[in-house]
Protein backbone atom coordinates (compact mmCIF):
# COMPACT_ATOMS: atom_id res chain seq x y z
CA UNK A 1 0.00 0.00 0.00
CA UNK A 2 1.48 3.35 -1.09
CA UNK A 3 1.51 6.57 0.93
CA UNK A 4 -2.11 7.83 0.90
CA UNK A 5 -2.87 10.59 -1.60
CA UNK A 6 -6.15 11.72 -0.06
CA UNK A 7 -5.96 14.62 2.45
CA UNK A 8 -7.75 12.68 5.19
CA UNK A 9 -6.20 12.26 8.66
CA UNK A 10 -7.84 8.87 9.19
CA UNK A 11 -5.66 7.45 6.39
CA UNK A 12 -2.34 8.94 7.49
CA UNK A 13 0.11 7.23 9.88
CA UNK A 14 2.66 8.60 12.33
CA UNK A 15 5.57 6.93 14.07
CA UNK A 16 8.40 7.47 16.53
CA UNK A 17 11.58 5.62 17.45
CA UNK A 18 14.39 6.33 19.91
CA UNK A 19 17.54 7.60 18.18
CA UNK A 20 21.24 7.46 18.99
CA UNK A 21 23.00 10.31 17.13
CA UNK A 22 21.57 13.84 17.14
CA UNK A 23 20.64 14.92 13.63
CA UNK A 24 20.55 11.39 12.23
CA UNK A 25 17.16 9.83 11.53
CA UNK A 26 16.40 6.21 12.35
CA UNK A 27 14.05 4.01 10.36
CA UNK A 28 10.54 3.36 11.62
CA UNK A 29 8.44 0.32 10.76
CA UNK A 30 6.73 -2.46 12.70
CA UNK A 31 5.99 -1.59 16.38
CA UNK A 32 6.92 2.09 15.97
CA UNK A 33 3.45 3.57 15.39
CA UNK A 34 2.01 6.37 17.53
CA UNK A 35 -1.74 6.91 17.74
CA UNK A 36 -1.83 10.71 17.81
CA UNK A 37 -4.87 12.90 17.14
CA UNK A 38 -2.79 15.45 15.22
CA UNK A 39 0.88 16.34 14.79
CA UNK A 40 0.43 19.33 17.09
CA UNK A 41 1.49 22.10 14.73
CA UNK A 42 4.51 20.49 13.11
CA UNK A 43 6.22 22.93 10.77
CA UNK A 44 9.57 24.25 9.57
CA UNK A 45 10.48 27.90 10.24
CA UNK A 46 13.36 29.97 8.89
CA UNK A 47 13.62 33.73 9.21
CA UNK A 48 13.64 35.72 5.96
CA UNK A 49 16.71 37.95 5.82
CA UNK A 50 16.26 40.66 3.17
CA UNK A 51 19.25 42.72 2.00
CA UNK A 52 18.10 46.29 2.70
CA UNK A 53 21.04 48.33 1.47
CA UNK A 54 21.98 51.69 0.01
CA UNK A 55 21.20 52.23 -3.66
CA UNK A 56 18.52 49.55 -3.44
CA UNK A 57 15.06 51.13 -3.82
CA UNK A 58 13.46 47.67 -3.65
CA UNK A 59 14.95 44.57 -2.05
CA UNK A 60 16.81 42.60 -4.72
CA UNK A 61 18.19 39.79 -2.60
CA UNK A 62 17.10 37.78 0.41
CA UNK A 63 18.14 34.63 2.25
CA UNK A 64 16.62 32.22 4.71
CA UNK A 65 18.33 32.02 8.09
CA UNK A 66 19.11 28.91 10.14
CA UNK A 67 16.32 26.42 10.78
CA UNK A 68 14.63 27.39 14.02
CA UNK A 69 13.64 24.82 16.63
CA UNK A 70 10.79 22.67 15.32
CA UNK A 71 8.34 22.80 18.21
CA UNK A 72 5.15 20.72 18.07
CA UNK A 73 2.72 19.22 20.59
CA UNK A 74 0.88 16.08 19.42
CA UNK A 75 -2.24 15.19 21.45
CA UNK A 76 -3.25 11.60 22.10
CA UNK A 77 -5.58 9.39 24.13
CA UNK A 78 -3.70 7.78 27.02
CA UNK A 79 -3.53 4.00 26.81
CA UNK A 80 -2.45 1.49 29.40
CA UNK A 81 -0.16 -0.11 26.80
CA UNK A 82 1.02 2.98 24.92
CA UNK A 83 3.88 1.57 22.83
CA UNK A 84 6.01 4.37 21.35
CA UNK A 85 3.95 7.00 23.19
CA UNK A 86 5.32 5.25 26.27
CA UNK A 87 8.84 5.64 24.89
CA UNK A 88 8.27 9.36 24.37
CA UNK A 89 7.05 9.69 27.96
CA UNK A 90 10.06 7.68 29.17
CA UNK A 91 12.38 10.05 27.27
CA UNK A 92 10.87 12.90 29.28
CA UNK A 93 11.31 11.07 32.60
CA UNK A 94 14.79 9.91 31.61
CA UNK A 95 14.99 6.58 33.47
CA UNK A 96 13.09 3.38 32.70
CA UNK A 97 14.70 -0.06 32.85
CA UNK A 98 13.83 -3.67 32.23
CA UNK A 99 10.22 -4.28 33.29
CA UNK A 100 9.42 -6.81 35.99
CA UNK A 101 7.31 -9.75 34.88
CA UNK A 102 4.33 -10.21 37.20
CA UNK A 103 4.56 -13.88 38.22
CA UNK A 104 4.47 -16.21 35.21
CA UNK A 105 2.00 -14.06 33.27
CA UNK A 106 1.93 -11.74 30.26
CA UNK A 107 1.85 -8.70 32.58
CA UNK A 108 4.97 -6.56 33.06
CA UNK A 109 5.57 -3.65 35.43
CA UNK A 110 7.50 -0.63 34.12
CA UNK A 111 8.91 2.05 36.42
CA UNK A 112 9.77 5.49 35.03
CA UNK A 113 11.79 7.87 37.18
CA UNK A 114 12.65 11.55 36.75
CA UNK A 115 16.37 11.59 35.95
CA UNK A 116 18.65 14.52 36.76
CA UNK A 117 19.28 15.01 33.04
CA UNK A 118 17.89 13.71 29.75
CA UNK A 119 20.84 14.76 27.59
CA UNK A 120 21.42 12.19 24.85
CA UNK A 121 17.81 11.02 24.90
CA UNK A 122 15.77 11.78 21.77
CA UNK A 123 14.15 10.08 18.78
CA UNK A 124 12.86 10.36 15.22
CA UNK A 125 9.29 11.37 14.42
CA UNK A 126 7.62 10.96 11.03
CA UNK A 127 4.07 11.54 9.85
CA UNK A 128 2.38 11.04 6.52
CA UNK A 129 0.88 13.77 4.39
CA UNK A 130 -0.88 13.11 1.08
CA UNK A 131 1.83 11.59 -1.15
CA UNK A 132 4.55 12.87 1.24
CA UNK A 133 6.27 11.88 4.47
CA UNK A 134 7.30 14.64 6.87
CA UNK A 135 10.25 13.64 9.05
CA UNK A 136 11.92 15.23 12.06
CA UNK A 137 15.25 13.47 12.41
CA UNK A 138 15.82 14.28 16.10
CA UNK A 139 13.18 15.17 18.69
CA UNK A 140 13.53 15.99 22.40
CA UNK A 141 10.43 15.50 24.55
CA UNK A 142 10.13 18.65 26.67
CA UNK A 143 6.86 18.09 28.45
CA UNK A 144 3.66 16.14 29.02
CA UNK A 145 0.22 17.45 29.93
CA UNK A 146 -2.42 15.00 31.15
CA UNK A 147 -6.07 15.97 31.57
CA UNK A 148 -9.59 14.61 31.30
CA UNK A 149 -11.64 15.23 28.16
CA UNK A 150 -15.12 13.78 27.70
CA UNK A 151 -14.40 10.95 30.11
CA UNK A 152 -11.11 9.90 28.49
CA UNK A 153 -7.66 10.74 29.86
CA UNK A 154 -5.86 12.69 27.15
CA UNK A 155 -2.21 13.61 26.90
CA UNK A 156 -0.22 16.19 24.97
CA UNK A 157 3.50 15.77 24.36
CA UNK A 158 5.60 18.93 23.98
CA UNK A 159 8.41 18.25 21.53
CA UNK A 160 11.39 20.12 20.07
CA UNK A 161 12.99 18.89 16.87
CA UNK A 162 16.00 19.91 14.81
CA UNK A 163 14.52 20.11 11.29
CA UNK A 164 11.61 19.06 9.10
CA UNK A 165 12.00 17.55 5.64
CA UNK A 166 9.80 15.71 3.14
CA UNK A 167 12.65 14.08 1.20
CA UNK A 168 13.86 11.47 3.69
CA UNK A 169 15.74 8.49 2.35
CA UNK A 170 15.44 6.80 5.76
CA UNK A 171 11.67 6.88 6.26
CA UNK A 172 9.91 6.23 2.99
CA UNK A 173 6.60 4.60 2.15
CA UNK A 174 8.23 1.24 2.93
CA UNK A 175 8.81 2.17 6.58
CA UNK A 176 5.50 3.98 7.02
CA UNK A 177 3.53 1.12 5.46
CA UNK A 178 5.16 -1.31 7.89
CA UNK A 179 4.08 0.64 11.01
CA UNK A 180 2.17 -1.33 13.64
CA UNK A 181 1.01 -0.50 17.17
CA UNK A 182 1.44 -2.08 20.59
CA UNK A 183 -2.28 -1.78 21.39
CA UNK A 184 -5.20 0.06 19.78
CA UNK A 185 -7.54 -0.56 22.71
CA UNK A 186 -7.39 -0.11 26.48
CA UNK A 187 -7.75 3.67 26.65
CA UNK A 188 -7.54 5.16 30.14
CA UNK A 189 -10.88 6.48 31.44
CA UNK A 190 -11.59 9.11 34.07
CA UNK A 191 -13.95 6.65 35.80
CA UNK A 192 -10.89 4.46 36.44
CA UNK A 193 -9.06 7.20 38.36
CA UNK A 194 -8.45 7.30 42.11
CA UNK A 195 -6.52 10.19 43.66
CA UNK A 196 -5.30 9.81 47.25
CA UNK A 197 -3.34 12.32 49.31
CA UNK A 198 -2.06 12.81 52.83
CA UNK A 199 0.75 14.52 54.72
CA UNK A 200 4.20 13.54 53.51
CA UNK A 201 5.04 12.46 57.06
CA UNK A 202 1.91 10.30 57.36
CA UNK A 203 1.34 6.63 56.65
CA UNK A 204 1.07 4.99 53.25
CA UNK A 205 -1.20 7.05 51.04
CA UNK A 206 -2.83 3.91 49.67
CA UNK A 207 -4.79 3.69 52.93
CA UNK A 208 -6.50 7.05 52.38
CA UNK A 209 -10.01 7.57 50.98
CA UNK A 210 -9.98 8.66 47.34
CA UNK A 211 -10.70 12.35 46.81
CA UNK A 212 -14.00 13.26 45.15
CA UNK A 213 -12.87 15.07 41.99
CA UNK A 214 -14.51 16.21 38.81
CA UNK A 215 -11.29 17.09 36.99
CA UNK A 216 -7.54 16.76 37.23
CA UNK A 217 -4.60 18.14 35.27
CA UNK A 218 -0.97 17.08 35.48
CA UNK A 219 1.86 18.99 33.82
CA UNK A 220 5.46 17.73 33.61
CA UNK A 221 7.91 20.11 31.97
CA UNK A 222 11.62 20.29 31.29
CA UNK A 223 12.97 23.56 29.90
CA UNK A 224 15.46 23.53 27.03
CA UNK A 225 17.52 25.96 25.00
CA UNK A 226 17.64 25.85 21.18
CA UNK A 227 20.99 27.19 19.94
CA UNK A 228 22.06 27.52 16.32
CA UNK A 229 25.81 27.32 15.79
CA UNK A 230 28.11 28.14 12.91
CA UNK A 231 28.37 25.47 10.26
CA UNK A 232 25.05 23.82 11.19
CA UNK A 233 21.78 24.53 9.40
CA UNK A 234 19.71 23.36 12.39
CA UNK A 235 19.93 23.48 16.19
CA UNK A 236 22.35 21.34 18.15
CA UNK A 237 20.93 19.03 20.81
CA UNK A 238 19.14 21.18 23.41
CA UNK A 239 20.18 21.11 27.06
CA UNK A 240 18.07 22.07 30.05
CA UNK A 241 18.39 25.74 30.99
CA UNK A 242 16.18 25.70 34.10
CA UNK A 243 14.82 23.29 36.70
CA UNK A 244 12.07 20.81 35.76
CA UNK A 245 8.58 21.80 36.86
CA UNK A 246 5.74 19.44 37.76
CA UNK A 247 2.30 20.66 38.80
CA UNK A 248 -0.95 18.94 39.72
CA UNK A 249 -4.32 20.71 39.66
CA UNK A 250 -7.39 19.09 41.22
CA UNK A 251 -10.96 20.35 40.87
CA UNK A 252 -13.66 19.42 43.39
CA UNK A 253 -17.34 19.70 42.32
CA UNK A 254 -18.34 21.20 45.67
CA UNK A 255 -16.68 22.50 48.79
CA UNK A 256 -16.95 19.97 51.62
CA UNK A 257 -15.11 19.18 54.83
CA UNK A 258 -12.21 17.59 52.97
CA UNK A 259 -11.62 20.44 50.53
CA UNK A 260 -12.34 23.08 53.18
CA UNK A 261 -9.40 21.76 55.21
CA UNK A 262 -7.01 22.41 52.33
CA UNK A 263 -6.77 26.12 53.07
CA UNK A 264 -5.28 25.43 56.50
CA UNK A 265 -2.84 22.95 54.94
CA UNK A 266 -1.89 25.59 52.37
CA UNK A 267 -1.30 28.24 55.03
CA UNK A 268 0.73 25.86 57.20
CA UNK A 269 2.80 24.76 54.17
CA UNK A 270 2.41 21.14 55.21
CA UNK A 271 4.04 19.02 52.53
CA UNK A 272 1.85 16.33 51.01
CA UNK A 273 2.29 13.10 49.11
CA UNK A 274 -0.10 11.82 46.46
CA UNK A 275 -0.96 8.78 44.38
CA UNK A 276 -2.86 9.23 41.12
CA UNK A 277 -3.88 5.74 40.06
CA UNK A 278 -5.70 4.60 36.94
CA UNK A 279 -6.80 0.97 37.08
CA UNK A 280 -8.47 -0.95 34.26
CA UNK A 281 -10.97 -3.74 34.61
CA UNK A 282 -9.06 -5.64 31.90
CA UNK A 283 -6.23 -8.01 32.65
CA UNK A 284 -2.73 -7.62 31.21
CA UNK A 285 -2.01 -11.09 32.58
CA UNK A 286 -3.93 -13.56 34.71
CA UNK A 287 -4.61 -11.84 38.03
CA UNK A 288 -2.90 -8.57 36.99
CA UNK A 289 -4.97 -5.75 35.54
CA UNK A 290 -3.66 -2.92 33.39
CA UNK A 291 -2.69 0.11 35.47
CA UNK A 292 -0.97 3.48 35.22
CA UNK A 293 0.10 5.11 38.49
CA UNK A 294 1.81 8.42 39.18
CA UNK A 295 3.39 8.86 42.61
CA UNK A 296 4.32 12.25 44.03
CA UNK A 297 6.46 11.83 47.17
CA UNK A 298 6.55 15.55 47.95
CA UNK A 299 3.98 18.16 46.96
CA UNK A 300 3.54 21.70 48.17
CA UNK A 301 0.12 23.36 47.85
CA UNK A 302 0.61 26.66 46.00
CA UNK A 303 -3.01 27.70 45.44
CA UNK A 304 -6.48 26.94 46.85
CA UNK A 305 -9.64 28.55 45.47
CA UNK A 306 -13.30 28.44 46.57
CA UNK A 307 -15.30 30.37 43.92
CA UNK A 308 -18.60 31.84 45.14
CA UNK A 309 -20.80 30.13 42.56
CA UNK A 310 -24.39 28.95 42.95
CA UNK A 311 -22.84 25.69 44.14
CA UNK A 312 -19.46 26.48 45.69
CA UNK A 313 -16.72 24.30 44.16
CA UNK A 314 -13.05 24.30 45.02
CA UNK A 315 -9.72 23.68 43.37
CA UNK A 316 -6.15 23.14 44.44
CA UNK A 317 -2.79 23.44 42.67
CA UNK A 318 0.31 21.67 43.94
CA UNK A 319 3.98 21.83 42.98
CA UNK A 320 6.21 18.76 43.09
CA UNK A 321 9.50 18.78 44.98
CA UNK A 322 12.09 16.19 45.96
CA UNK A 323 11.50 14.56 49.33
CA UNK A 324 14.43 14.28 51.73
CA UNK A 325 13.87 10.50 51.78
CA UNK A 326 11.34 7.97 50.51
CA UNK A 327 8.04 8.63 52.30
CA UNK A 328 6.24 5.72 53.88
CA UNK A 329 4.77 3.48 51.19
CA UNK A 330 6.71 5.04 48.31
CA UNK A 331 9.73 3.63 46.51
CA UNK A 332 11.45 6.89 45.58
CA UNK A 333 11.85 10.47 46.78
CA UNK A 334 11.13 12.02 43.37
CA UNK A 335 8.08 11.78 41.09
CA UNK A 336 7.80 8.38 39.38
CA UNK A 337 5.35 6.36 37.28
CA UNK A 338 4.48 2.67 37.41
CA UNK A 339 2.74 1.01 34.46
CA UNK A 340 1.50 -2.55 34.21
CA UNK A 341 0.85 -3.77 30.67
CA UNK A 342 1.99 -6.39 28.15
CA UNK A 343 5.13 -4.70 26.83
CA UNK A 344 8.07 -6.94 27.67
CA UNK A 345 10.94 -4.54 26.88
CA UNK A 346 12.46 -1.42 28.39
CA UNK A 347 10.83 1.70 26.97
CA UNK A 348 14.30 3.21 26.45
CA UNK A 349 16.03 0.35 24.63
Amino acid sequence: MATPTQPERRLLAAGFRKGSAWGTAVALGAAYGVLVESDGGLGRKQAYLPAKEADTPFVMEGDLGPIQAVDFSPPFAMRYDPGMIGTMIALLFGTAGTPAQQAATTAYKHTLQMADSVYGKFGTFAVERPAKIHEVASVKVMGLDIAMANGIIKGTLKCRGNTLIDTSAVNTLTQMDAITYQDRGNRVKFTEAAVKMNAQSGGAVTGETALELNNLAISINRKFDAPNVGGSASIIEPVENDHPEITVKLDFPRMDATSAALLATYIAETEQKMLIAFTSANEAGTGYVYSFNLSFPSLRIVDVVYPLNEVVPSSMTLQAEDAASNPTGMSYARVYAEIINKQTTDYLT
